[in-house]
């Protein structure tokens, strides 16, 4: 790299950090600008389609002329029986999909049967990412005051994950 000016990494990696840039180019070829939205699935579709669906690609339109760009079609892979079902909360599919990327991503989806391997449950990074007394007590102080469930749960999360990584 020559002419680079940037500096050589100090300190410990994230594997997360390590894995999104090897898998980034893989990810890129199937539709997807990120693995963001294959690592958030579990949450994204939530408890009911997390364990049968996975998504597979993105296809974006290739011209557009508006200032914003045109919604892409999220190619959904879905067990085969679960299909129906899928079908029947594609709106609210897709809403979540489009609550994750903070815009009108995905305007349409189409399913693709096939199987669908488990994701790996969340409770087990949870379960790793427990604090001591007095830390749950002040995490639990500062979001006392947010009325909304799931935004409370989002950021009991990152502030476990925040808490939970720094070292003493």
């Amino acid at each position: 790299m020559s002419g680079s000016t940037a500096t050589p990494r100090r300190g410990p990696i994230a594997i997360g950090q390590l894995v999104g840039e090897a898998i980034a180019p893989v990810t890129a070829r199937r539709g997807f600008a990120t693995a963001d939205l294959v690592a958030a699935w579990p949450e994204v579709a939530g408890p009911l389609y997390a364990p049968c669906t996975a998504p597979d690609k993105i296809a974006w339109p290739r011209h557009h002329t508006e200032e914003e760009p045109p919604a892409g079609v999220l190619f959904l892979k879905v067990d085969g029986p679960r299909a129906v079902l899928v079908q029947h909360d594609l709106p609210q599919i897709i809403e979540r999909v489009n609550a994750f990327f903070g815009y009108r991503a995905i305007g349409q989806v189409r399913i693709v049967q096939g199987p669908v391997t488990a994701p790996s449950t969340p409770k087990t990074v949870r379960e790793q990412q427990r604090l001591d007394a007095e830390a749950e007590h002040q995490l639990a102080e500062e979001l006392a005051g947010i009325d909304d469930e799931r935004l409370r749960a989002a950021l009991e999360r990152l502030g476990r994950g925040v808490r939970g990584s720094r070292r003493e």
